[in-house]
Parts: C-alpha cells; structure tokens; sequence
C-alpha cells in the first residue's frame, strides 16, 4: 500500500506535457497542453470569466484585419518585440512591450492567464511566432502563460467564441 501511495503521489507532481526547452531557464517550465485540453481549457475559462481570461493574437495586423476571434485581444508580435521595458527588480532594460487590456487600454496584469495564438495556416510561421511571444511574456513576469498550437481555422472551429471579419483597428485599443 505504502509503494501505491508514493507511486501515485510521484505521479500528480509530474506536468503532463512540462516541455522545459520551451521556457528560459531561470524560470521553471511553462506548460503546452494538448489540443485537446487546451481548445477546452481556453472555452471553460472564457465562459467563466471573460474579463479576466486573454487570448492575445500575435499574429500581425493583416492576419487580424482578415479574421479573428472576437475574444481575442490583438498583439501583434512586432509590436510586443519593439520598445522596451525595465525590470524593477534588476533595473536592466529589456527590449519588448507589455501586452495592452483591450477593455481598459492599460498594461495587463502579469498574474492575468493568457492565452498566446499565432498560427494562421498549418505549417506557417505561427509555432515560432507563438513561441517568441511566450518567452517575452515569461520573462516580463507574465506566470500563467500557455502557447495554443492549434491554427486560427482550428480554433474557429473550435466554437469558442464568433468569428469577425475585416474588422481594422486604428489602434489595437480601438474596439467598438
């Protein structure tokens, strides 16, 4: 019984898909779940509370302009990667931009959970452009971040939210 106990405690401390090359290292791993669990995730977290749940869309301004999820928050990597922030811990800067709250226009809270999407079609660039963005919110002090690896067509499919199309931003604060 005891060799039972150990056994199954050993195994609820193990992520089910920790993947540790995706994270910098002074930080422990951020965890992609699978698509199935993610899509899932992602949809309960929303409809339980969307004001407090981003999907930041890094993918670049046409990609929105063509068709985006209408919960998604827009973030376009080039614009996550220019400027530049200090950390107040170190007092080094760093070069990136925190991601803007769409509802309030200011900084979202670096304990907020986010989404990151950024694929558009299979084989694209999306994983890496994903994967860039997640390492900056990592390291700006974003801790409850997960990379979606699904598409955008995927995630339409998905049903998580309406589909908007040809909607163009002056800025990615201007929502109607």
């Amino acid at each position: 019984m005891k060799t039972f106990a150990i056994a199954a405690l050993f195994l609820t401390c193990i992520p089910y898909a920790s993947i540790s090359a995706f994270a910098p290292s002074h930080k422990k791993s951020l965890t992609i779940r699978s698509a199935l669990f993610t899509v899932a995730d992602l949809k309960a977290a929303f409809e339980e509370n969307q004001k407090k749940t981003f999907l930041l869309d890094v993918r670049e301004q046409d990609e929105w302009t063509e068709a985006h999820l209408a919960f998604a928050t827009p973030a376009p990597l080039s614009q996550l990667t220019s400027g530049t922030w200090m950390d107040n811990k170190t007092g080094k800067v760093y070069p990136g931009t925190f991601p803007i709250n769409r509802h309030t226009s200011v900084a979202i809270e670096t304990d907020t959970r986010i989404w990151v999407q950024g694929s558009s079609k299979p084989g694209g660039d999306g994983a890496s452009r994903t994967k860039e963005a997640v390492e900056l919110l990592d390291k700006m002090g974003y801790s409850r971040v997960s990379a979606l690896t699904e598409t955008f067509d995927e995630l339409a499919a998905a049903g998580i939210c309406e589909v908007v199309k040809g909607q163009i931003l002056e800025s990615l604060t201007d929502f109607a």
